[in-house]
């Protein structure tokens, strides 16, 4: 019976090791996205570690994180700089509506919701971006643009992600004092993966690795 309880194939193993799996990744995410500049290689590792070891149960999570951060350090930046320039643009642009909005006229209200929906779309490239980034080799700009047309081509899916994101940020921010940011950074990389897959798998050519296996990704 004791043999069994510590077995590490025992439920309550693989499961409590799942939540600290995910725990640390959260944490590792968010300790490599404090200098700000760095939350796109941060993400991107974030997606990687998440799908590969959480999703995909391969081993070394950690270490796989890490590896990701350092091999998308430079175009995750550069991108990320740009989407944060482009974040306070589209920000200036929400409150300057809210404000015309508060005045009562209908027309200002309209706008105001119009221009909400718009932000679907820079929405669903940032969630589409950094996933990508984990997958394939992009300078900052291809990167971008990639993950626009992509957003375009699967607009109903990529929405969706970005939707999902979205309401993921929101919790967060609600109920960061119960220490959700120790949760939610996983949960969203995993809940989003299971949208943004079948489009990746799309654009992944079919190969095997040298011994023959084909990649985890395409399993």
């Amino acid at each position: 019976m004791f043999q069994s309880f510590f077995n590490p194939e025992n439920p309550i193993f693989r499961f409590t090791g799942r939540v600290l799996d995910i725990v640390v990744l959260s944490f590792l995410w968010l300790v490599c996205s404090l200098p700000v500049v760095t939350v796109g290689p941060a993400t991107a590792a974030l997606y990687y570690s998440c799908v590969k070891c959480l999703r995909y149960k391969e081993g070394g999570a950690y270490r796989s994180f890490l590896s990701a951060f350092r091999q998308n350090l430079k175009t995750g930046t550069g991108a990320a700089v740009i989407l944060l320039a482009l974040g306070l643009i589209l920000d200036a642009g929400w409150i300057f509506f809210t404000m015309a909005a508060g005045t009562g006229e209908t027309v200002w209200v309209v706008l105001r919701a119009a221009y909400l929906v718009c932000l679907l779309i820079p929405l669903s490239v940032l969630t589409c971006a950094f996933p990508l980034l984990s997958r394939f080799t992009y300078t900052a700009g291809s990167l971008l643009a990639n993950s626009l047309r992509l957003t375009f081509r699967h607009l109903p899916r990529l929405v969706g992600a970005g939707v999902v994101n979205g309401l993921f940020i929101l919790v967060t921010l609600k109920g960061w004092y119960y220490g959700l940011m120790l949760l939610t950074p996983a949960l969203d990389a995993l809940a989003v993966s299971f949208l943004l897959e079948p489009v990746f798998r799309q654009y992944t050519p079919s190969e095997e690795t040298a011994d023959g296996e084909t990649p985890w990704y395409l399993r």
